[in-house]
């Protein structure tokens, strides 16, 4: 076979991203199989599917080049110090091969078990070899990882490369890539090297240190402040400085431990047992957060856009992020998050992320976990409607994908809009789907889901009967108003007519029926108007979804009233002239989110207006049934400092953990806030999710 350069990843544009290129050498063409083999099962699954790199995958494009070698097998050679002249190596037991970049192999650890060959000529000539091939396939390459085709044990890593063996597996790969990606010092021990001479200084590697002044010590934030320093006391040391506290975490439990850079004493590691010292456990809180530094602008991530759902059957609200051309899945659990997946491109089954992908969630499949719902009319040749769901495995897959239209709908178009509701009351999450823009007239579907697919069961073109006609400004909500199981629709229209109306329209699981429609005024409102702002929660706790009507601008002041739904039409519960006690006074951008705040089945409402006063307020109103119950906080949420850019995602949570927190997120900012007692910040983050034992990244 010819040389030649396959894409495995590809996460982005060169340039942003970093590109990791695998070579082999001393592979036949025969042998060119094994070769790929080894790279899809110890690189690709392996390594990437773990902790950091699985986590910060959308860093990396991966290019695998394959060189055929005349010979099968390296070039082999044992290695030792010259009798002569110790300052010499002296090699015996030679044995060569004829193969693409003439690498060696000695297996020995204290050679770093493979060499470039000893002369100059021959180390420049490897080099040579390896510029030319990633010249010819790969130029701006970031990072290397050779392969050599022998099955001895060996790895070598630094400068940005890593060589290993097809006798190693994932953990030793993972291991040298702290060396070549991350520049990180070993942290193991070797007899040969009893003590680290004071002469050469604080070592310039962020994970050893001669320092074990508590103050100035590198990695000090790292350190609970109980932890003993040192905290290990002696050759290759692990806790012995006093009782070992319970629950201690050998790699994520930070300290000093004496022993590392090969040597026994004199020098201290963060932990006692990090990837850099036994490979196969988890980087350290110092190794994980200096390569989340390096490869954090690579990676493209934020917080910008935040999904809450219970993706992964937890009955918590797990996050999904979307960063425009991969996703992340967090799994929330009693004491923070846990990185799930991370998808790159496309999702087993043929979904490819978009920047203009929008996101929906609901149990699309009736098995009591939220699938994701995944529209996108801008980004291809035709618009595209995609399911994805959990995999089983922390990852997502696609369940079903529509192309351009949805059976019975008409052609998917650019502006069409969907809100997810179980219109047909047998548990799955069905889709109205509507259209204002793209056509001569608006419409509205019903797209009812089979748990594998949707189809349109129903069309209303141009009109609902009994609305009078749909319009563009038309906006709708979704909320269960009769009881009977089913999502009912409710519209408000204030700009395309005379005057502003409110209609109500009971699913019967196939149609739409209207039950009830206000002209220019609910009897207690005081007049529909232009800027009501319509809220669906039960907030009376009777099983059916009631209706909050928000209006801050029509007015000399702003009003907020409360509307029971019989399931048939809405009655008056009570008006707030101003204000709602408690509040401090209702102004013109109050913004009100649908949450369940207390332990009992009404809904209540989190309430946020970060333009109106001098600081920002978060408030929640806790529904009585008749009223609401207020309190709030100004500026600060904890240490989470209220701002213009904060958005916020109601986290939804399942019995037996019933209430809801609200996430707070901007682009470089993640945190959890709690309703249960007062308002309090429960989780920050900054610029990745991730729970340190101790300490945290800023």
């Amino acid at each position: 076979m010819a040389d030649s350069v396959t894409v495995l990843r590809q996460a982005g544009p060169a340039g942003l991203k970093r590109n990791l290129v695998v070579i082999g050498d001393g592979f036949t063409a025969a042998d060119q199989a094994a070769y790929n083999t080894y790279v899809d099962n110890t690189l690709l699954r392996d390594v990437f599917g773990r902790d950091y790199y699985a986590e910060n995958a959308a860093a990396f494009n991966i290019y695998r080049i394959n060189l055929e070698s005349v010979d099968s097998g390296v070039s082999t050679h044992t290695l030792s110090q010259d009798p002569a002249d110790p300052s010499k190596t002296v090699e015996s037991n030679v044995v060569t091969r004829n193969t693409a970049l003439g690498m060696w192999f000695s297996g020995q650890w204290n050679y770093c078990w493979m060499d470039y060959g000893l002369t100059a000529k021959q180390q420049a000539d490897v080099e040579k070899r390896i510029q030319a091939a990633l010249t010819t396939w790969v130029p701006d390459v970031d990072n290397l990882l050779v392969v050599l085709n022998t099955a001895g044990f060996g790895g070598c890593g630094g400068g940005g490369r890593a060589h290993v063996t097809l006798g190693v597996g994932w953990d030793v790969i993972a291991h040298e890539f702290g060396h070549g990606i991350g520049g990180f010092d070993d942290e193991y021990s070797d007899a040969s090297r009893p003590t680290y001479p004071a002469a050469n200084g604080e070592p310039g590697t962020v994970n050893v240190t001669i320092n074990t002044n508590r103050s100035t010590t590198k990695w000090r934030r790292f350190i609970d402040p109980t932890t003993p320093l040192p905290t290990g006391v002696g050759a290759a040391a692990n806790y012995n400085q006093g009782a070992r506290p319970a629950g201690w975490d050998s790699s994520q439990d930070v300290g000093l431990f004496e022993g590392g850079q090969t040597y026994e004493r004199g020098i201290y590691r963060p932990v006692e047992n990090c990837r850099m010292n036994g490979n196969s456990p988890p980087y350290c809180p110092v190794c994980y957060t200096s390569l989340k530094e390096g490869a954090h602008d690579q990676t493209g991530y934020h917080f910008t856009r935040a999904f809450a759902g219970n993706f992964l059957g937890s009955g918590r609200s797990d996050v999904l992020l979307h960063h425009g051309t991969n996703v992340q899945l967090f799994r929330r659990g009693a004491d923070g998050f846990t990185h799930a997946s991370t998808a790159v491109g496309i999702v087993p089954g043929s979904w490819q992320f978009a920047p203009h992908d929008e996101i929906y969630v609901g149990d699309v499949n009736g098995d009591g976990v939220d699938e994701i719902v995944v529209f996108n009319g801008l980004d291809w040749v035709m618009p595209y409607l995609g399911v994805l769901a959990h995999d089983g495995s922390g990852g997502l897959r696609l369940i079903a994908r529509h192309d351009g239209d949805v059976p019975g709908w008409g052609g998917l178009a650019k502006h069409d809009r969907f809100l997810v509701s179980d219109f047909s009351g047998d548990g799955r999450a069905d889709l109205y789907v509507v259209n204002t823009d793209d056509w001569s007239m608006p419409y509205v579907g019903m797209l009812r889901s089979n748990g594998a697919a949707y189809s349109c069961i129903r069309r209303f073109d141009g009109d609902i009967p009994g609305w009078g006609g749909l319009a563009r400004h038309d906006t709708f909500f979704v909320g269960d108003l009769t009881g009977d199981g089913r999502g009912d629709l409710a519209i408000f229209n204030g700009d395309d007519w005379s005057m502003a109306y409110v209609g109500l329209f009971r699913s019967t699981g196939t149609s739409l029926s209207m039950t009830q429609r206000y002209d220019g005024d609910i009897p207690g409102w005081g007049g529909l108007a232009r800027h009501d702002q319509l809220i669906l929660g039960d907030f009376t706790g009777d099983g059916k979804c009631d209706v909050a009507i928000f209006n801050g601008d029509d007015w000399s002041m702003s009003y907020l009233g409360l509307f029971r739904s019989t399931g048939s039409r809405l009655d008056l519960v009570r008006r707030f002239d101003g204000d709602v006690p408690g509040w401090g006074g209702m102004r013109q951008h109050d913004t009100f989110f649908a949450a369940q705040l207390g332990p009992d089945t009404k809904c209540d409402l989190w309430a946020w207006n970060h333009q109106d006063w001098s600081e920002e307020y978060l408030g929640k109103f806790t529904s009585t049934g008749s009223g609401f119950s207020v309190s709030f906080v100004g500026d600060w949420v904890g240490e989470w400092n209220l701002g213009p850019n904060d958005a916020f995602e109601v986290a939804a949570a399942r019995s037996p953990h019933r209430t809801s927190e609200l996430y707070v997120h901007n682009k470089d900012w993640f945190g959890v806030i709690s309703g249960r007692s007062g308002i309090t910040l429960d989780r920050l983050y900054y610029r990745w999710i991730h729970d340190y034992r101790h300490g945290r990244n800023w």
